[in-house]
């Protein structure tokens, strides 16, 4: 599987043949992340893009599952049929490599043509943005986020139209591709305060990358960029956008899509709308509300993991140290000496004791999406003795700093009121929250059922099966790894003569399955990546590769699969 190699082989030129199909050519671009190749397909004799994985060079067990992860998400947007999506035409492994084939657009990036022409008009920003907008909403639905909307990753075809790019990269699990030694990168100058801090993120999170990056087309220069990592990093969080005078119709709609809380930008709708109109020529864009007017003001956890010293901040991904464990109040987190930063800064030293920060959620809301779990949130050291945000602005002063401690500890002990009374006015009326368990657990593919104990389910209940991670095989000697859908059509056919073993005969072989035991509804379900069910009988979940008895012994692998349920009563 994708073990890792050098980095070197991305150094060799052109002229390689890449699975015995794609014929390399001319180098179009290379970061930290990938190497992008014109190519010749020489199966359907067309020209292509191909872009190059860059693996960590030791191959370790979380580089293998982080590319795993941008695998299904390539394959993910691939069946997005979207104008302003980049066509991904196949996922090659090729010498330890991952490559990805995209559609090769004749154009080049928004950032190469804004740098060479200039800023664009408040009108084709508009109109690029709801190009965008679009192509987001389609990932959206298909499960998926960007995570790294910037002016670089956005192509110009011929007739002026966007195309949105770089997803097989830029989508894994957490957004951020980490080497062994525990590096993010990321273009922070566009990342959203909430996945600055890896907090809970969501379509919110790319609609305020979308944001950033109509500023900066337009306006010429990006809202947060500041001269040294540290300060750009502090704007995110804290400041408010630098927005110039040209964006002129267009400035409330990106002032909008940059409110510092997920749920106080406005929906999607509202702003296709907007820029609608702009991209008419009307001055006036009408109201852009919060798409949840009872949104919090965000909150800005304890910075706990070390950053990279100051430097030029520019267009190119920047990287920061992180720990890579979850941290526990109380736990001690160090910031490693002499560390170096993207622009060459030396880190400081520093002990910090992490402290736990409680989620600020409204009562019955759930998200969909969520960031990585990072030790604390982020900690910034600068030179040897060190600039820390730790919960506030370092610039702020102390007086200030009390008083808005105070105003937030009344805000909260107000709210914690509030949504008592809340409670107990719903008890009065006989009305209760619905009561969640969730549960997760790992699924070996050499055995048949298996119950998940803390998965007891009574008729009625709503029950969530979603799958985490990992990768399994029904046939160790001759059969590939595969995922929780099974093998794809082909290689099921091999298959063919070992159908008795199947489970559930309609699925391919190695489809992760569910059903209750004990119920009356014993249907057994493909789970795919995830499925939902309403329980028409009292049981347990239980949980299978698609292979019978009697013929799991040449199984290999496991998945970490999540349940939840939602109880009735």
């Amino acid at each position: 599987m994708l073990s890792g190699i050098p980095d070197q082989r991305a150094d060799q030129g052109s002229g390689r043949l890449i699975a015995g199909r794609y014929l390399l050519h001319d180098m179009l671009g290379r970061g930290g992340m990938g190497t992008v190749w014109r190519a010749h397909d020489q199966l359907l004799d067309r020209q292509v893009a191909a872009k190059e994985v860059h693996i960590a060079a030791d191959g370790d067990e979380e580089c293998r599952v982080r590319m795993r992860r941008a695998v299904r998400e390539a394959r993910a947007v691939a069946r997005v049929p979207h104008p302003h999506v980049i066509g991904v035409h196949d996922l090659v492994e090729y010498e330890d490599r991952l490559w990805i084939v995209m559609e090769l657009v004749q154009g080049p990036s928004l950032a190469d043509h804004v740098a060479r022409s200039g800023p664009l008009t408040p009108q084709y920003t508009a109109a690029l943005g709801l190009q965008l907008l679009d192509a987001l909403g389609a990932v959206h639905v298909a499960g998926t986020l960007h995570r790294d909307v910037k002016p670089g990753n956005v192509l110009l075809r011929p007739d002026g139209g966007a195309v949105l790019t770089d997803f097989g990269i830029a989508a894994l699990d957490d957004g951020e591709f980490l080497t062994s030694a525990g590096q993010l990168v990321g273009s922070i100058e566009y990342m959203a305060p909430e996945r600055a801090l890896a907090q809970e993120s969501g379509p919110e999170s790319d609609l305020w990358s979308l944001g950033a990056t109509l500023v900066t087309v337009c306006g010429g220069q990006s809202p947060f960029r500041r001269p040294a990592y540290p300060a750009t990093l502090h704007a995110v969080v804290y400041d408010e956008p630098v927005l110039p005078e040209q964006l002129g119709p267009l400035r409330p709609v990106v002032e909008a899509l940059l409110r510092k809380a997920p749920g106080a930008r406005p929906a999607a709708g509202d702003v296709a709308a907007a820029l609608r109109r702009v991209a008419a020529g009307e001055t006036d864009t009408g109201p852009l509300p919060a798409a949840d007017p009872g949104a919090a003001r965000s909150a800005v956890g304890p910075i706990g993991a070390a950053g990279p010293a100051g430097g030029a901040v520019n267009g190119a991904d920047t990287v920061t140290s992180l720990h890579r464990q979850p941290v526990r109040a109380g736990d001690t987190l160090l910031v490693p000496a002499g560390g170096t930063g993207a622009a060459g800064g030396t880190g400081g030293t520093a002990v910090h004791t992490a402290v736990p920060v409680p989620a600020r959620r409204r009562p019955g809301r759930r998200r969909k999406w969520r960031g990585p779990v990072l030790a604390g949130a982020v900690a910034l050291a600068v030179g040897v003795g060190g600039l820390f945000l730790v919960g506030a602005p370092p610039f702020q002063d102390k007086e200030q700093g009390r008083e808005e401690k105070a105003a937030d500890q009344g805000q909260e002990q107000a709210n914690e009121q509030a949504n008592a009374r809340e409670q107990e006015q719903g008890q009065e009326k006989g009305a209760e929250l619905p009561a969640v368990t969730s549960a997760e657990q790992a699924v070996a593919a050499d055995v048949g059922w298996q119950p998940v104990k803390e998965a007891v389910v009574r008729e009625g209940d709503s029950v969530t099966v979603r799958f985490r991670e990992g990768e399994w095989t029904v046939d160790s000697t001759s059969m590939p790894m595969t995922g929780p859908t099974g093998y794809d059509a082909e290689n099921d056919r091999k298959l063919e003569f070992a159908k008795d073993c199947k489970v559930d005969p309609e699925a391919p072989f190695g489809t992760l399955l569910t059903r209750l035991s004990g119920a009356e509804d014993a249907q057994v379900r493909p789970v795919g990546d995830a499925v939902t069910f309403q329980a028409a009988g009292d049981g347990m979940v239980e949980l299978r590769v698609n292979d019978g008895e009697g013929c799991l012994q040449d199984n290999q692998g496991e998945l970490t699969v999540s349940v939840e349920i939602t109880h009735t009563s």
